[in-house]
């Protein structure tokens, strides 16, 4: 659930309740972000936050879906640091800040069938909580490989079998998947296209 993997956003407690006459969601968004969250975090498509424990929104694009965002607006964020203050916000507030946030997510592939997206989605729902699944940016979870720096060690015959067999690791928070074959193909189909990047 997002509530326990998402220590991003700084949303000050008293955001503005409504959209400005003929404002749609997504400017009500970009406008709330750019009020309440821009001393912590970074909020466009490049840049580094100005609170270095304070990850970049475009990450949360990668890592999660609209409807994960708008759902862990609502339920409340779990945080690792104090500096995160008190917020409380409407489920017009919540949808209107994940609309804008998602638009940050613009080098992924989201759309189509071909078996990198459908690899991609894989990865997005059972490994982007602890890693960075992109070509920038960094993990969640410190210490959490970096799918693009692994494959520059790995080449993709040696992912479909560790996929295949099962990926040992040296600590015992990485849970353990199974993936059909078609899947592996899928997941090895976007991961390759981090190599040519």
């Amino acid at each position: 659930m997002l509530t326990r993997f998402l220590p991003f956003c700084c949303i000050m407690f008293g955001l503005a309740v409504s959209a400005h006459a003929g404002e749609d969601l997504l400017a009500h968004g970009k406008r709330l972000v750019e009020d309440n969250c821009t001393r912590c975090h970074a909020i466009g498509e490049t840049g580094d936050s100005p609170f270095a424990a304070a990850p970049p929104f475009r990450e949360a694009a990668k890592n999660y879906t609209e409807e994960e965002l708008v759902d862990g607006f609502m339920e409340g964020l779990a945080v690792r640091h104090q500096a995160m203050p008190d917020w409380d916000m409407t489920s017009n507030q919540a949808e209107a800040i994940a609309k804008f946030i998602m638009t940050l997510n613009r080098g992924a592939a989201k759309t189509g069938d071909s078996p990198a997206v459908t690899g991609y989605e894989i990865l997005l729902k059972s490994c982007a909580r602890c890693h960075a699944i992109g070509a920038d940016g960094d993990s969640p979870l410190a210490g959490a490989p970096l799918f693009r720096e692994v494959m520059k060690r790995y080449g993709p015959a040696n992912l479909e079998e560790a996929l295949a067999e099962g990926i040992v690791t040296g600590h015992d928070q990485m849970p353990e998947f199974v993936f059909e074959p078609e899947q592996i193909a899928a997941i090895v189909a976007y991961l390759s296209t981090l190599r040519a990047e």
